[in-house]
């Protein structure tokens, strides 16, 4: 394709991660969650083998507008002197709603306390600590910046592994569960993470990501079709 189309734009990805509470490194009595696996569909070797905190939670008690969280993360980058992707996130575990901060790009743990400081002094309220070891499903608010490298196909600019498939609507959790397993029985080479979300245009469009290594067009396209056809399947039932 010639004619590389970019869209910046502001939308939401839905994901399903093993959360566990963060124990140490952290401002005492407050409740913090790191994710276990940030990929679980996806095995690959270029996955980070070293422990640092990939992708961590901040619980607060009050959620907070995407605008204010961006504005503030954007200073803390200045005064920390290094760069961390924070966006608001809702997390369900057990029936129940968390707002949150999701930060991914920490490169130690030993900055959680600061940023939690830094967030707690500009009037985000932080939750009391609560024990979790289990799986929640993740609503992350956050900023995209795609490409369009084919028909229905985009990609990350910023993170080379990911993948982003139109589809023609948004469904259920639950369903995309069932949908999921459906295509990855269905297709010889499953190895990739997939989650749903959508971006804010003048229509609304909803996709799938995918997280997987050095796909070509052809092997996304035919992803997404089988996509399209357990959709479609579903719809019929």
């Amino acid at each position: 394709m010639n004619d590389l189309v970019q869209i910046e734009t502001l939308g939401s990805l839905i994901k399903e991660e093993m959360l566990q509470t963060v124990e140490h490194n952290i401002v005492q009595n407050t409740f913090v969650l790191e994710s276990q696996e940030p990929f679980p569909g996806y095995l690959g070797k270029n996955l980070p083998s070293e422990k640092k905190p990939e992708s961590f939670y901040i619980v607060i008690s009050k959620k907070q507008s995407i605008e204010a969280t961006l504005r503030l993360t954007q200073n803390l980058c200045s005064y920390f002197n290094f760069k961390i992707d924070a966006c608001p996130a809702e997390i369900l575990l057990s029936n129940h709603t968390y707002d949150c901060i999701r930060l991914r790009g920490m490169m130690t743990y030993n900055n959680i306390a600061d940023i939690q400081r830094s967030y707690s002094d500009a009037g985000f309220s932080l939750s009391k600590k609560r024990n979790i070891h289990a799986p929640g499903i993740i609503k992350i608010n956050k900023v995209f910046c795609l490409e369009k490298i084919a028909d229905h196909v985009y990609k990350d600019v910023e993170d080379l592994l990911t993948y982003y498939l139109t589809a023609p609507f948004q469904l259920d959790w639950n369903l995309f569960r069932e949908v999921t397993i459906n295509v990855k029985n269905n297709l010889d080479n499953s190895n990739f993470d997939a989650a749903m979300g959508f971006i804010y245009q003048k229509r609304i469009l909803d996709f799938i990501r995918l997280y997987l290594k050095n796909p070509d067009v052809n092997r996304l396209q035919n992803i997404r079709n089988k996509y399209l056809e357990e959709i479609h399947k579903i719809r019929t039932i």
